[in-house]
């Protein structure tokens, strides 16, 4: 089954949406000492039907589940090879990250 490159392209937006939002944290965590008042900081960026922790890790998980399913399974063809393995390491890794934080709560 060939993937469509809309889904490649789809599985990188979704991995720069991960990146972009632990910035977004690291951010606000390194000028918030508090971890209470950065966590509302944080979650007040986002509209309010996604302000829940819980909620936004499990939607990050699932994207880097099929980012990485689509970044291996093109590392596994001949076209963009390099780019889809660094692609789905880094996706794994995001994954590792997210599962660790869901379970630290």
């Amino acid at each position: 089954m060939k993937k469509s490159p809309v889904v490649f392209w789809i599985a990188i937006f979704f991995v720069g949406f991960i990146l972009a939002d632990l910035f977004l944290w690291f951010a606000i965590s390194s000028k918030i000492v508090d971890t209470e008042t950065a966590r509302e900081t944080y979650l007040s960026y986002y509209p309010e039907f996604l302000q829940n922790g819980r909620v936004l890790t499990v939607a990050s998980i699932l994207m880097l589940t099929f980012s990485g399913y689509i970044f291996l399974n093109t590392s596994k063809k001949n076209e963009n090879k390099k780019t889809g393995l660094i692609l789905g390491l880094l996706s794994t890794l995001l994954l590792m990250l997210k599962i660790y934080t869901i379970t630290r709560r």
